[in-house]
C-alpha cells in the first residue's frame, strides 16, 4: 500500500518505527496505508485489509463517533480527537485514544489520516482504580477548593445516608457539626496552601440527624484546585473510648471507696478488738484454779480468735495503704535486707534463710520491697512441713528489671493453686503450732509488685520445694541503675 501519491521514504520509516497505530483512508473508506504497530496490534494482514473499510475495524459502539469525526475532518476541522475501540482480527476489543484529520487537495480524492495510541493498560489501570474507589469501605472523595465534592464513592452514601446528588449539590461544610466548622475551614485553608492534612477529626451530620466521627487524611493538588481525601468512620471507636474512660473513672472511684472502707473498717476495729483481748485476759486471770478444762479451752479459743482478728485488721490496713503510699527511693543492699529480715522473723531452730551473692544493690523504695520479702519469707517458713528446712533468696538482672527468687525445700504447691493463692483470704496449711494467717499476705505481695510494674508467679514442680519469683524495676524515676553489692 502507498501513502497516497506523497511517497516519502523518511516519512514511511518514521511511521513504521512508531508505537502508535497510524492509518490512511481514501475517499471510499478503504485503507491506503497502515503501519507496523497497527498491523501487529490488530492482527490483520494485507489480504484482509484489501477487503475492509475503516469502519469494519471500529467497534459497533464507537462507529457513529468515528464516522462523525471523519465527517468533521472532511469538512475542514483540524485534528478531531477520538476515543474509541478498534476490533482485532480475533474479535478482541482494543481501546484507543487519538485523532483524525483530513488532507484535501484540489483535483485529488480526499484522504483521512488517523493516529491512535493503544490505551488498554491505561484503561485497565483506570478500571481497577475506579473499582477500588467504588468498593472501598473508607470514604474516598475528590473535592474542589470551592468547598464542593466533585466525586465521592458509595461509602459516603452508605455511612451518611444521603444520595450522591445531595452530597454533590451542597457545600461539604454544611454537613459538618457546627462546633467543628471553624477547625474544618482552617484545615481547608492549610490544604489550599499546599499542606497535607493527617488524622484530622470532625463530625458529619447523617440523614437521620445523628453525627458520625470521621478521621481524615487529605492531600491537595493546588494547580488543579483539587483536594484528594480519605476518611474513616471512627464513631464506634470514639464511643468505645468514651465508655472505657467512663468505666475507668467509675472503677477508680469504686476502688478508692473500697480502699477507704477497708482502711476505716480495719482501723476502727482495732480498738474494740484490743479491749476484747484485755477483757479476755482479765477474765482468765480472775478465774479460780478449779476452773474446768473445757472452760479454759473456750477462753484459749476466744483469745486465739481475737488474735486472729487483730492480725486480719492489721493486714487489711497494710493492704489498703499499699495502693496509696509512695516513699522516696534510697540505696538498698538487698543481701543485707534479707539478713535483717531473717533475724527479725526468727525462724525455728533448724530453719535457715540464706542471701545468695547474686543479690544486687538497688536504689528503690525500701518499705514496699521489704514488705514483699517479709511476706514471702514468712510464707516459706510458716508453710514448711518439717522441723528443719532451707530458704534461699537469689536474683538475676534482666534488661529493665531484676528478677528475685525466694526458694524453699518445703512441701511445694500444687499447680492448680498457683494462681489461687494470690487471691484475698486464700490460705495454705501452716506448720504445726503456727497461728493461722488471714490469707492476705500473698495478695499484698501481688498488689505491691504489680503497682511497681512487675509480676509475681510460682514455680513448683513434682516433688518438694517451691519458688516465689517476682520482678522489680531496675530503676525508679530519678534514680540510677542498680549496682552490684560489694563483696559480702
Amino acid at each position: 500500500m502507498v501513502l497516497g501519491g506523497q511517497d516519502d521514504d523518511v516519512f514511511r520509516d518514521l511511521c513504521e518505527s512508531a508505537n502508535d497505530l497510524i492509518h490512511s483512508v481514501g475517499g471510499d473508506g478503504r485503507f491506503s496505508y497502515v503501519n507496523r504497530a497497527w498491523r501487529r496490534t490488530l492482527g490483520y494482514g494485507a489480504e484482509e485489509l484489501a477487503g475492509l473499510v475503516v469502519l469494519d475495524v471500529v467497534h459497533a459502539e464507537s462507529r457513529s463517533l468515528y464516522r462523525e469525526a471523519m465527517e468533521r475532518a472532511l469538512a475542514g476541522q483540524e485534528a478531531i480527537h477520538v476515543s474509541a475501540e478498534f476490533v482485532r482480527k480475533d474479535g478482541g476489543r482494543v481501546p484507543v485514544d487519538g485523532s483524525v484529520h483530513a488532507r484535501l487537495q484540489s483535483g485529488l480524492p480526499p484522504t483521512t489520516h488517523g493516529i491512535f495510541r493503544d490505551v488498554s493498560l491505561r484503561k485497565r489501570a483506570q478500571e481497577e482504580l475506579d473499582r477500588l474507589f467504588e468498593l472501598s469501605s473508607d470514604l474516598l472523595c475528590i473535592a474542589g477548593m470551592d468547598g464542593y465534592f466533585k466525586r465521592i464513592n458509595p461509602a459516603f452514601e452508605r455511612i451518611l445516608g444521603y444520595s450522591r446528588e445531595e452530597l454533590l449539590q451542597h457545600a461539604f461544610i454544611e454537613f459538618v457539626h457546627p462546633q467543628d466548622r471553624a477547625s474544618t475551614l482552617r484545615e481547608v485553608e492549610n490544604l489550599a496552601q499546599g499542606r497535607t492534612v493527617v488524622d484530622f477529626q470532625n463530625r458529619y451530620r447523617a440523614r437521620d440527624g445523628t453525627y458520625r466521627w470521621l478521621a481524615w487524611r487529605s492531600s491537595p493538588w493546588p494547580s488543579e484546585e483539587r483536594i484528594y481525601a480519605v476518611a474513616r468512620d471512627i464513631t464506634d471507636h470514639k464511643r468505645d473510648q468514651e465508655t472505657l474512660v467512663r468505666q475507668a473513672r467509675e472503677l477508680a472511684r469504686s476502688n478508692a471507696e473500697l480502699e477507704q472502707f477497708a482502711y476505716v473498717a480495719s482501723h476502727d476495729l482495732r480498738s474494740p478488738l484490743r479491749a476484747v483481748a484485755i477483757l479476755t485476759r482479765w477474765i482468765e486471770e480472775g478465774m479460780p484454779e478449779t476452773l474446768s478444762p473445757a472452760v479454759r479451752e473456750h477462753l484459749k479459743n476466744l483469745r486465739d480468735r481475737v488474735g486472729r482478728m487483730e492480725r486480719l485488721t492489721e493486714d487489711l490496713l497494710r493492704y489498703s495503704r499499699a495502693s496509696r503510699e509512695r516513699v522516696a527511693a534510697e540505696s538498698i543492699d538487698t543481701a543485707v535486707l534479707i539478713r535483717d529480715l531473717a533475724f527479725l522473723l526468727a525462724p525455728p531452730q533448724g530453719m535457715t534463710v540464706t542471701a545468695d551473692p547474686s543479690l544486687p544493690r538497688l536504689r528503690t523504695e525500701r518499705a514496699p520491697l521489704e514488705q514483699v520479702f517479709r511476706n514471702l519469707l514468712e510464707n516459706a517458713i510458716k508453710h514448711h512441713d518439717r522441723p528443719s528446712g532451707r530458704v534461699v533468696v537469689s536474683a538475676r538482672e534482666l534488661r529493665e528489671q531484676v528478677e528475685f527468687r525466694v526458694s524453699d525445700d518445703g512441701p511445694g504447691i500444687p499447680p492448680e493453686l498457683h494462681e489461687r493463692v494470690f487471691g484475698m483470704f486464700q490460705r495454705l496449711p501452716s506448720r504445726a503450732g503456727e497461728s493461722e494467717g488471714a490469707g492476705i499476705g500473698l495478695a499484698l505481695v501481688r498488689q505491691i509488685v504489680e503497682r511497681h510494674g512487675g509480676r509475681v508467679w510460682i514455680e513448683s514442680g513434682e516433688g518438694r520445694g517451691a519458688t516465689f519469683a517476682f520482678t522489680w524495676p531496675r530503676r525508679v524515676p530519678g534514680a540510677e541503675a542498680p549496682e552490684r553489692s560489694p563483696d559480702r
